[in-house]
């Protein structure tokens, strides 16, 4: 049923738990796990403070790590996977992945390490959901779907 899933993560808690039911869905499926996290660029920082090379240095160590987590939990359960670590929009840069890898599923959390920005679902699982025809899953910190 399922040839190529995308599971998105920042390392946050909804992210963790998006991992697991991800990397399960992989598993049952016998599909590949697109692993994708994206360095937010529109971060908003005081530049008298810090300088925006720092802000994103910082941010792209969170991905790898977030990324890399994913990558473990998945071979601990012989899912193969592929990652993607991108820089941009995040709703965008995944839409683009999900449509240049013709990813059959996304899943994601609920809510990312942005989550003041929204207050019922996350900007970017809002914008995934409604910026493509793929089946989305979105899973929230107590693991339900």
């Amino acid at each position: 049923m399922y040839h190529h899933i995308l599971l998105a993560t920042d390392g946050s808690a909804h992210a963790q738990q998006a991992t697991e039911h991800a990397v399960h869905l992989a598993e049952l499926a016998g599909a590949t796990l697109h692993i994708a996290s994206v360095v937010e660029t529109r971060t908003e920082y005081d530049s008298a403070i810090i300088e925006r090379e720092v802000v994103e240095e910082s941010l792209r160590e969170r991905a790898e790590e977030a990324i890399v987590a994913a990558e473990q939990a998945a071979a601990r359960a012989g899912v193969e996977t592929e990652r993607w670590l991108l820089r941009g929009v995040p709703a965008d840069e995944l839409l683009t992945v999900i449509e240049e890898q013709d990813i059959d599923l996304v899943v994601l959390g609920e809510q990312g390490l942005s989550a003041f920005k929204t207050v019922l679902l996350g900007s970017t699982a809002e914008a995934v959901i409604h910026g493509t025809a793929v089946p989305v899953t979105v899973v929230g910190a107590d693991g339900a779907a």
